[in-house]
């Protein structure tokens, strides 16, 4: 009695012991060993304690544990469990996710309870991106505040919304605010602006919640985009799902054009987006960006070697090494004394539209010369002399 009590204990405090040349079970005893929980002839008491007591009375689950034991939903360690507790705290408080706070409130009176977390600790780690939108100030309609209806975890005996692939018909709120509308083709009035959508992930990017979704209006069918949840509300569920084989392929191309923009921004076009999904269309639906830096910034540039995907980023080597192996940095330098630097990147053409790319660039103000495409060069140009009008 004494050891099954003692092995439930250890097991409680360190679950998912395990080791691949041990297996389960051995991992579990050398383990007591060496804590000197047990003798070390008790291994066979062991295996018998698994099969004639843990097993039969369902303190262990169902199913055969094959990399490792635990009992309940004890699967972390206290440390892992306070580690976990502190990045929710962190995402429930800066990010804004109400159905985040509401599991934080709960874990951490829990913890308080439990005793194994003191509430007010030191925050060791944060995350300063903060939802430039109040919450609180917004429509109780806004999909901002339904998150858990969106995600579908409201129900579970009814599944919709994202975790079921169900087809939902949204609205903006009149007056909304949109960056990008002259390619986009609506076929309602202002006021009466309904869509089809299938919704496919929540994404939080910089300053805001986001819905990537697939269009399934006929006129945009196929389109993906992102939009800010607090622009938007649900009209209503249709109650028409899709199967989760075609939920996911979709998610699997919005994660694609999301990763190759290099932004929330997706363009408006369902025929751009289907040429760069497809390999043999690709180089018809991108341009390559070309950017040549002072040597003052771009020491800040070639630290950013995640900025874009490295597969369509390519830069001349970096100041501070005579010899550079990256292969990221293979480009000759340019002629320019001033700007010796070269940057390359291939993007998406709804890139030139993208304003978190533009305010990058110019956010470099005279430190940086575009070069390539010649749209950007001008677009640039307009930006900057509209600046200088100003002034």
């Amino acid at each position: 009695f004494t050891r099954l009590i003692k092995t439930i204990h250890f097991i409680i405090y360190h679950p998912l012991t395990y080791k691949d040349k041990e297996g389960c079970l051995q991992s579990l005893i050398e383990a007591m060993q060496q804590e000197k929980v047990i003798n070390i002839n008790c291994g066979d008491s062991i295996r018998k304690d698994i099969e004639k007591v843990l097993k039969p009375f369902s303190i262990f689950s169902d199913f055969t544990m094959k990399k490792g034991y635990f009992i309940g939903t004890g699967i972390l360690s206290q440390t892992d469990l306070i580690k976990v507790f502190r990045l929710l705290e962190a995402q429930a408080n800066s990010l804004s996710d109400p159905v985040a706070l509401s599991v934080y409130e709960t874990f951490k009176s829990r913890l308080g309870n439990a005793k194994i977390a003191h509430s007010e600790s030191y925050p060791v780690r944060a995350i300063y991106n903060k939802n430039i939108v109040d919450l609180n100030s917004l429509p109780n309609d806004s999909l901002a505040k339904k998150i858990d209806v969106l995600e579908g975890a409201c129900c579970v005996a009814d599944p919709c919304g994202i975790a079921s692939g169900e087809l939902l018909e949204l609205n903006r709120f009149l007056g909304s605010a949109e960056f990008y509308n002259h390619d986009f083709q609506d076929n309602q009035t202002e006021d009466k602006n309904y869509f089809l959508i299938y919704p496919l992930q929540i994404v939080f990017h910089n300053i805001g919640w986001y819905l990537g979704y697939e269009c399934a209006d006929e006129i945009n069918k196929g389109l993906f985009k992102f939009e800010r949840l607090d622009r938007l509300f649900l009209c209503r569920k249709t109650h028409q799902s899709r199967e989760m084989k075609q939920q996911i392929n979709a998610l699997n191309k919005l994660q694609k054009l999301y990763q190759a923009s290099g932004g929330i921004f997706l363009g408006n076009n369902v025929k751009l987006q289907k040429q760069y999904l497809d390999s043999k269309q690709k180089s018809k639906a991108e341009i390559t960006m070309e950017l040549w830096f002072n040597d003052h910034i771009f020491k800040f540039i070639s630290e950013g070697t995640n900025r874009f995907p490295l597969q369509q980023m390519k830069m001349s080597a970096r100041l501070h090494k005579n010899r550079e192996t990256n292969p990221l940095f293979t480009l000759k330098k340019t002629e320019d004394k001033n700007f010796p630097n070269r940057f390359q990147v291939k993007l998406p053409i709804w890139s030139l539209e993208d304003i978190d790319l533009l305010r990058w660039i110019v956010g470099f103000g005279g430190q940086v010369k575009v070069i390539n495409p010649p749209e950007l060069v001008n677009k640039v140009k307009q930006i900057g002399g509209a600046i200088s009008l100003l002034y």
